[in-house]
């Protein structure tokens, strides 16, 4: 008998204070679209790709941890212009950090949403990612 394999990552879940307000926000700055909305909890497509789910947390929590008393993300993002999501992003008073070259391992900046959930940029052209 031949055993399931995992074949990539669905989606991911984040905590947010407000699913109405955080879904509106990812929604203006990355495009996506809300599908499988229940009363606290939807889910961010972009197009027929799974990207994120939201769900509506009182707990402060939020998707990040720390290494030497610096919060780093646990999501990475892919896109394929760093610089102009960058500059949109900035004009959207969107909080965002500086774009790192990091060279053949590609540039990134992180970026953090309305409830301090961190998240990382990354622009490869060398690797090949399937979706």
């Amino acid at each position: 008998m031949e055993v399931g394999k995992i074949l990539g990552i669905a989606y991911n879940v984040i905590p947010v204070k407000n699913i109405k307000n955080s879904a509106e926000w990812f929604v203006k700055h990355f495009g996506f679209n809300i599908r499988n909305q229940r009363k606290d909890y939807l889910s961010l497509f972009r197009d027929n790709r799974p990207i994120l789910d939201l769900i509506q947390s009182d707990n402060e929590s939020r998707a990040v941890f720390e290494i030497n008393n610096k919060k780093r993300w646990v999501i990475t993002f892919f896109t394929n212009d760093i610089t102009s999501l960058h500059t949109y992003l900035k004009s959207e008073d969107v909080k965002v950090g500086n774009i790192v070259d990091e060279g053949k391992y590609g540039k990134f900046f992180v970026l953090e949403d309305l409830d301090g959930n961190l998240f990382d940029v990354w622009e490869h052209h060398d690797c090949e990612l399937i979706y």
